[in-house]
């Protein structure tokens, strides 16, 4: 069973999304927040696997919420909503931690796979890419098709049977990637494609 928290200020969605995850047998929804303070109290003291956050909540923002619960080191996983879905505004989710993002007008069942994935140690980030750019010019085809899988939030075995190639191989082009790019990682690598424009909400 999957335990999750709800934190969202719209007392109306915030039923309606605490009724479609309790309608499905492997998840249960464990405690509810209206405001970014009481969304961290839960996240403090109510065992959950995974935590719902709204980015726009009174007295802390889902962002506030998301850093402070990494600089404090807890392990809980986070899936934000929000109606927006620029770059510089994802790439900012990610910095601050993260594990997934979904914007509300998504349909239900994207936001259940979203939860079973995100509580599963995927990413979740619903982009696609766009074609190659300045930015990524200095990238090889199989880079960029490396980068836009990872951004989708897929494990190296998921990019490897994507692309038909080992995971020794996807491991080789991320390592080259991470240097190309200049970062230290899956997270800081998607973060940068974000806000390079090398992809997209879907």
């Amino acid at each position: 069973m999957i335990r999750i928290l709800v934190a969202d200020d719209h007392p109306l969605w915030r039923r309606g999304v605490c009724d479609l995850l309790d309608g499905e047998p492997d998840l249960s929804v464990v405690g509810q927040a209206g405001d970014g303070a009481e969304a961290l109290d839960l996240i403090r003291t109510v065992p959950a696997d995974v935590a719902l956050l709204d980015m726009e909540m009174p007295r802390m923002s889902g962002v506030e919420v998301t850093r402070t619960v990494r600089a404090e080191g807890l392990t809980m996983r986070l899936l934000a909503l929000s109606a927006y879905d620029e770059p510089e505004y994802v790439s900012g989710l990610m910095d601050a931690g993260a594990d997934g993002y979904i914007t509300k007008e998504r349909p239900p069942e994207m936001l259940l796979e979203a939860v079973r994935a995100v509580a599963d140690g995927q990413g979740r980030w619903f982009v696609r890419a766009v074609p190659a750019s300045d930015h990524t010019s200095h990238l090889s085809e199989r880079e960029r098709e490396v980068l836009a899988l990872l951004a989708e939030g897929r494990p190296n075995r998921g990019i490897a049977e994507a692309l038909f190639i080992s995971e020794n191989t996807v491991r080789n082009h991320l390592s080259s990637l991470y240097a190309k790019i200049d970062v230290q990682g899956a997270r800081e690598a998607v973060a940068w494609a974000w806000r390079n424009g090398v992809i997209r909400a879907e």
